[in-house]
């Protein structure tokens, strides 16, 4: 596909919820986007499995997912920032040195 070239995809966050479009740049991103829409619906069915008594609306469980998703991404910043890339790398250096004098 030429760098160009945009692809209209359509997916569904929710199961048997509705379809909609999403542009994306290249087959890496299509990939990417797809297996955060799957993230999103199991979920969205794990939640409605562990409340399904307590009745909640899928406007509820979106809610729910939202926190859920956003608590994620906020531990991940935090990871991020409280070490540089190559502080991470400089200590994977040091441990890879360690096991080649253990061999």
């Amino acid at each position: 596909m030429p760098d160009d070239e945009i692809l209209n995809i359509q997916l569904q966050a929710i199961p048997g919820g509705r379809k909609h479009p999403v542009w994306v740049n290249d087959d890496n991103e299509e990939e990417l986007v797809r297996d955060a829409a799957r993230q999103l619906r199991q979920k969205f069915t794990a939640y409605q499995q562990t409340f399904s008594e307590a009745h909640l609306s899928d406007k509820e469980l979106l809610e729910m997912v939202a926190l859920d998703v956003a608590v994620g991404h906020v531990k991940l910043e935090r990871n991020n920032d409280k070490m540089s890339f190559s502080t991470k790398i400089h200590q994977l250096n040091e441990m890879l040195k360690t096991y080649l004098k253990e061999q």
